[in-house]
């Protein structure tokens, strides 16, 4: 009996994560640390596991070295938001 070899694994090409330029880094930066400084409900857009959401709150904390983000939506709901997924703020 011969062993049927495996068909290659194929890229998915619509679940890789959006590629953000030097600037845009950059630009998103100044934006969440002026939301974190003066407190402006901000919206951020993630990109995880294929998908884009949107959350819409105030930036409660940040944490650089652990790149975390402490983002209040409303009525004490707080989610932990990693900066590594941040793909847009506004």
């Amino acid at each position: 009996m011969s062993s049927v070899p495996k068909p290659p694994k194929k890229k998915k090409s619509s679940n890789s994560k959006p590629v953000l330029t030097e600037d845009k880094m950059i630009e998103l930066s100044e934006k969440l640390a002026d939301a974190l400084e003066f407190k402006n409900e901000i919206t951020i857009t993630t990109y995880n596991r294929g998908r884009y959401e949107k959350f819409t709150g105030v930036i409660q904390s940040a944490n650089p070295e652990t790149k975390m983000i402490t983002f209040d939506v409303g009525y004490f709901e707080h989610y932990k938001i990693s900066a590594n997924i941040i793909v847009d703020v506004k």
